[in-house]
């Protein structure tokens, strides 16, 4: 479906948009004129923004204001039940992207209304009526969701792009900072430099950021701690585990079982 097509009824407070997508396939970069709330509902998903990478796992969703440039790469199987908001009832968002929560509700409510979007029956009054219920329900919910910071930000000099993607990739590297420095020809004190002033984070806070991305994918996924620890590149899980405290609040076990309850 067309994205004129999407939004042509602009009186429409929420706008369901689903689609299913295969393995690594790639999504190019696009807008949208309605601020956008990208949800997989099944399957893990990678997107670019100008400024930040973002790994969403099932149990969250990413927020993208009206008119950012994003590309999707599917890392999975991916089913999306998204949603696109009006542009009036979006400011209210503010004008960043950022990940949230999914509880069981909003999951369920982003489903039916996509359900909705796709029957062929006539537009009834009573199914406009539950098409508006559900639009004000989702958009409550979205309002309300706790934000989860996970944000990876994601440079623009050609030199730290190559680390970034390689670190990305191969998330328990255990080089550090004198030997990427070495690879690009340069002093490990400049490329401290570099990487402040790029992403707004030191070396160590960009990689354990983009653990922290990882990690919340892994666990919904289903991997054992002690998995994702290694997969990370962590000397045991409880090194892991500490670290994940320190920028989520909660350890990996507490993060898990708490959203399982929702």
């Amino acid at each position: 479906m067309s994205d004129s097509l999407i939004q042509s009824d602009l009186s429409e407070l929420v706008i369901g948009l689903s689609s299913e997508h295969s393995y690594r396939e790639i999504t190019p970069t696009h807008t949208h004129t309605r601020a956008q709330f990208l949800y997989a509902s099944t399957g893990n998903i990678q997107v670019f923004t100008p400024n930040h990478v973002w790994i969403v796992p099932p149990m969250c969703a990413l927020w993208i204001p009206a008119n950012v440039e994003h590309s999707v790469i599917s890392l999975s199987h991916v089913k999306l039940n998204t949603a696109l908001v009006e542009v009036n009832a979006a400011a209210l968002m503010g004008q960043h992207c950022f990940i949230i929560r999914v509880s069981n509700l909003l999951h369920e409510l982003l489903i039916r209304l996509n359900e909705i979007e796709r029957e062929e029956t006539p537009n009834t009054a009573t199914s406009q009526e539950l098409s508006r219920s559900l639009q004000i329900l989702i958009f409550e919910e979205i309002h309300r969701a706790n934000l989860l910071p996970i944000q990876i930000p994601w440079p623009k000099d050609k030199r730290l792009l190559k680390i970034c993607q390689e670190l990305l990739h191969t998330p328990n590297h255990s080089r550090d900072l004198t030997d990427w420095a070495d690879d690009i020809g340069t002093s490990s004190r400049t490329l401290m430099r570099m990487f402040q002033k790029e992403t707004g984070l030191s070396y160590r806070a960009w990689v354990q950021q983009m653990h922290i991305a990882l990690a919340l994918s892994k666990i919904a996924n289903g991997e054992s701690i002690a998995q994702i620890s290694e997969s990370l590149g962590y000397t045991n899980p409880s090194a892991f585990s500490a670290m994940f405290k320190r920028h989520l609040g909660k350890t990996p076990q507490q993060f898990r079982s708490a959203a399982m309850s929702l």
